[in-house]
């Protein structure tokens, strides 16, 4: 073995993994996912009013979107296993922000369809699937703490923009609204030019804990990183298929509570700029739930964190169906705990099945999923609430998916290798 590549100290305080590649990680999740997922609600009011269209149509742009995403994070996360993450990063940050300048254009449906499709095909690029790949490649231990470090921006950003840009939206209107979201995904090429490293080895170093797990004997003389898989192996295997059931049913339900609880708020008498306040609750709690499970799955192992998680976003969901009022704001809580736990969890469980080989193609597979649950989630959603008048059926198809991903998550063997090490 090569002596210039080690594995670094056990407090890890000088490892570029942690102090350059997931803080700079976290930042692009804070941006882009955080005005994909919550920021781009904000817009919605304008739209609807600007156009003269209904709820379920504007929600169709967030299918489009996810859809658009979904299929081709098949195609980026192959080419990031294969040209690498950084490349397809930038040409996914350039593809979104210039779907936000556009944002504010638009005076059609199908014009604003259009836009949506190219905000799909740059979170294609840059959103989720390639972040958790970014990251896995550094860690072997300590994984689950540094997606829950790095995912946490994503509950930021979902907290915030929601509320940033409605009240932008009522000074200054959609179209500057648009140009501030553009310019601030165009700042993020400064970091995957300058922070973001494809692999340790690049730094001389090793991924985070890679020495303890070989030496422990959890590995068996395997390669850390796993295995190369095809995506034909990746869906042969039933374990894929568990987690991929997992992620369509909570990525529904999260996108659905989310996207749609500004319209929501706004149908029983609060004001758009009251009811955004509704998302800070949902993903500050959200927030915490990243942190807790990213540190208490190292510890714990990943399955009965997991479980713990999908049963709190069950009883959130149990909650909304009640359709009380006063319910809201507690189920935004318990919703945005489990949601994060789970958020982390999904992506921790990729890696630790499969290895960081293959990753990209693994997480592109995941994404059909779960990026195609997050796609029909809120349009569904809004043809409940269209052809009902209120929420309450929609909100009971997510307490019926929920249940669905809690028992594909109790038949799932997870291995935790934190917790493998530990227990030698």
């Amino acid at each position: 073995m090569d002596k210039a590549i080690v594995t670094p100290g056990a407090d890890g305080s000088r490892f570029y993994g942690w102090w350059a590649v997931v803080p700079a990680v976290f930042i692009i999740l804070l941006v882009s996912n955080g005005l994909t997922a919550g920021g781009i609600a904000a817009f919605d009011p304008s739209i609807i009013e600007q156009l003269g269209v209904s709820r379920a149509d504007v929600k169709l742009g967030d299918a489009i979107q996810f859809g658009v995403s979904a299929i081709l994070t098949v195609l980026t996360g192959w080419l990031a296993d294969r040209v690498g993450v950084r490349i397809v990063m930038a040409i996914g940050a350039v593809a979104l922000a210039a779907s936000f300048f556009l944002l504010g254009d638009v005076t059609s449906l199908s014009e604003y369809y259009w836009v949506r499709f190219l905000m799909g095909v740059g979170l294609a690029g840059c959103g989720l699937a390639l972040c958790v790949v970014a990251v896995s490649r550094w860690f072997v231990l300590r994984r689950g703490r540094a997606l829950g470090l790095v995912l946490a921006g994503t509950s930021i950003g979902n907290a915030l923009f929601p509320g940033l840009f409605t009240r932008l939206i009522t000074a200054k209107g959609i179209d500057a609204a648009g140009d501030v979201a553009g310019w601030m995904i165009l700042a993020l090429l400064l970091l995957l030019a300058f922070a973001l490293v494809e692999w340790p080895a690049v730094k001389g170093l090793r991924p985070y804990g890679a020495s303890e797990v070989e030496a422990s004997g959890v590995t068996a003389g395997a390669d850390v990183a796993g295995p190369e898989l095809s995506y034909g192996q990746i869906l042969a295997n039933p374990k894929f298929w568990l987690m991929g059931i997992a992620a369509f049913a909570t990525f529904y339900s999260i996108l659905a509570v989310n996207n749609n609880m500004i319209l929501h708020m706004q149908g029983l008498g609060v004001r758009p700029e009251i009811g955004s306040l509704i998302a800070m609750p949902l993903f500050f709690a959200g927030l915490i739930g990243k942190l807790a499970s990213g540190w208490l799955t190292d510890i714990y192992g990943r399955k009965p964190v997991w479980l713990i998680s999908l049963v709190l976003m069950l009883i959130a969901a149990g909650m909304l169906v009640a359709m009380n009022a006063t319910l809201v704001p507690f189920a935004a809580v318990i919703m945005g705990l489990g949601w994060g736990a789970n958020y982390t969890l999904l992506q921790a469980v990729a890696s630790d099945v499969f290895g960081t080989r293959s990753l990209g193609r693994v997480m592109g597979a995941v994404t059909v999923l779960d990026a195609g649950g997050g796609a029909i989630g809120p349009y569904i959603t809004a043809r409940f609430a269209d052809a009902s008048g209120d929420y309450q059926s929609g909100f009971l198809v997510i307490f019926v998916l929920i249940g669905l991903a809690l028992l594909c998550a109790s038949r799932l063997n997870v291995p935790t290798p934190d917790a493998q090490v530990r227990s030698r």
